[in-house]
């Protein structure tokens, strides 16, 4: 299964730099979310308008640069010191730049590890439900994501755009996790790829936890005990089956490219790949696979602690 080309984001010295002067301001002299919100706003419109009024490119990247810059300054005020081991912090979004794929991703401090594979989003709560609230007013947005954070982490489309990397998010199964007193967190195991999950073992948990003010999401990827599954291969290939059968008629029709069947195979991929997932968490809890993605899933989770 591909998956997205991504630069991976360039350590902040910026953030280790403050890290013992906010732990100093951090209860008294932080800004408030409110404040870095309409920052936020202010400087997203700064730049459309500079953009609109013709400003290079080279001049909307300088632009951009000092935007996140000011409130990257503002974040490291809201959220304190924070240091997750063996993983570097770099500010989210990557860029401010309206259409840029990369200025959805939620406000925060992104710690991710050298190879991108272990990545944990930290934000305040309040900024958090504020771009939550924002994704939920896009056309065909999922509903659980105008719902509050809890019931949206229910969604797919939830760890696609939370911490996703370019790539979707599939869910296989949800993961009974362990919530430490005063907070709560919900898993995930399942698939992050550019393509349909298919017949995909998963390869990745994901984790929300959210406490004392901040919310955290995580993935990091998983080595399951097991190489296939064949009980739910056999599912999945009789619905594939089925897709290969429309495709080669709708091949032969006079209609072509209008041939409903083309849909109607598309549609049969997608009912055989959610066939091999219901399969997967039906067969996983006989399996060695569920002690070992929640094992994996609680040692995700108290990284996204911070112990």
């Amino acid at each position: 299964m591909s998956r997205p080309d991504r630069c991976r984001p360039a350590a902040s010295p910026l953030f280790l730099a403050m890290a013992f002067a906010m732990g100093l301001a951090g209860s008294a002299g932080a800004a408030p979310a409110e404040d870095y919100i309409a920052a936020r706003d202010k400087a997203v419109a700064a730049l459309a308008a500079a953009e609109k009024g013709g400003a290079t490119p080279e001049d909307l990247e300088k632009r951009d640069a000092a935007a996140r810059k000011a409130l990257e300054q503002k974040m490291s005020a809201l959220l304190g010191p924070l240091q997750l081991k063996g993983l570097t912090a770099s500010f989210s979004p990557a860029t401010l730049l309206d259409g840029n794929i990369e200025s959805g991703g939620p406000d925060g401090l992104l710690f991710a590890d050298k190879d991108f594979t272990t990545r944990v989003l930290i934000s305040p709560e309040p900024v958090f439900a504020n771009w939550l609230a924002a994704q939920a007013k896009h056309e065909n947005a999922a509903p659980a994501l105008g719902q509050g954070i809890a019931a949206a982490t229910g969604s797919e489309e939830f760890y696609t755009l939370a911490i996703g990397a370019e790539a979707a998010f599939s869910r296989y199964m949800d993961l009974p996790v362990t919530a430490a007193a005063g907070e709560t967190a919900s898993a995930a195991l399942g698939l992050f790829s550019q393509d349909i999950s298919a017949n995909t073992l998963p390869d990745a948990v994901v984790v929300t936890r959210v406490a004392n003010g901040r919310v955290a999401v995580a993935t990091t990827n998983v080595k399951l005990p097991i190489k296939s599954l064949p009980v739910c291969d056999k599912a999945f290939k009789a619905t594939t089956a089925k897709a290969e059968a429309l495709r080669a008629a709708a091949e032969k029709s006079k209609k072509q490219q209008d041939d409903p069947r083309w849909e109607e195979a598309n549609k049969a991929d997608v009912d055989a790949s959610n066939a091999f997932r219901a399969c997967f968490a039906k067969e996983a809890q006989s399996q060695p696979v569920l002690a070992a993605a929640v094992k994996r899933a609680e040692t995700l989770l108290a990284t996204a602690r911070g112990n």
